[in-house]
């Protein structure tokens, strides 16, 4: 799973339901103590709960992991992330190390400082709403814009991801008022996104736009614009992925996706994991 630490417990309240007894203890003790089990093998687990590693792992794949390791590598994030101080003391001794942890601090603050929670809830609802998701991005942001559709793909939405500027123009052209259009441009002055949404914009398509600039002539098309930070004007801004900003919007994003629709978004979830298995 992709989400992580109150939504990774969140997730198994939800999926109390379809769990037997013996998986609703296992569910319970985790949730109790997701520290102690973050650091236990699936075989310490089942000594101390008195149940097999087998029923372990049949509670893991209900949960829609592959089994307890990639469960347990979800939790130990989430406990990782709560341990933050302590775990990195040791890294911020080195000073360029240090600047970098920074950095990145300052990146996830100003993020989320910019984002109002009613602006992840209105894009939820467009991108629920939608017949279709045209998204485009060109060099970074086009590593963006794949991301993108390869998360929310994953979870049942119908997403096509455009990163070369010709087609990306005649596919706004095809877009309708049921579609819902993307542009990623950190300048938000990229002269071809720019024109792909005008295009959509004139065929009636609902316009979200993600950039790191709010008075950009991309954002003056939006319907809703959600704000990264461009970090290009930090010391040490060369060294942090481009599209990390925008990561932590599709991350806000997809958690409120789960949350407000947690079994149906497991389902396709579950279908897609399924059918990778099977190729194996």
């Amino acid at each position: 799973m992709e989400y992580l630490g109150e939504n990774l417990l969140h997730g198994i309240e939800c999926s109390m339901e379809k769990f037997t007894r013996t998986e609703k203890e296992i569910a319970n003790y985790i949730i109790k103590k997701p520290t102690e089990i973050s650091v236990l093998s699936s075989s310490q687990i089942a000594k101390k709960l008195h149940v097999s590693p087998a029923t372990i792992t049949r509670f893991c794949q209900k949960l829609s992991y592959s089994g307890f390791n990639e469960f347990k590598h979800e939790l130990k994030r989430y406990v990782d992330l709560n341990m933050r101080p302590g775990l990195t003391a040791g890294i911020k001794q080195i000073d360029y190390f240090a600047q970098l942890y920074q950095n990145h601090l300052d990146i996830i603050e100003n993020t989320f400082q910019n984002v109002a929670y009613p602006d992840i809830q209105e894009v939820v609802l467009l991108l629920n709403q939608a017949k279709k998701i045209h998204v485009y991005g060109i060099g970074n942001s086009g590593i963006a814009a794949q991301e993108f559709k390869s998360k929310f793909f994953r979870i049942g939405l119908n997403i096509e991801t455009i990163t070369d500027p010709h087609q990306a123009a005649m596919d706004a052209s095809l877009s309708t008022k049921k579609s819902v259009v993307i542009g990623i441009s950190l300048t938000g002055e990229t002269k071809e996104i720019i024109r792909a949404v005008k295009i959509a914009k004139a065929q009636g398509s609902s316009i979200i736009v993600f950039t790191g600039e709010k008075n950009s002539e991309l954002c003056k098309l939006s319907d809703i614009t959600l704000l990264a930070m461009n970090k290009s004007n930090r010391h040490m801004g060369q060294n942090i992925s481009p599209s990390f900003p925008f990561f932590l919007l599709f991350d806000l994003i997809y958690t409120e996706l789960i949350t407000k629709d947690y079994k149906n978004r497991m389902h396709f979830r579950e279908k897609t994991l399924k059918s990778l298995q099977d190729d194996e």
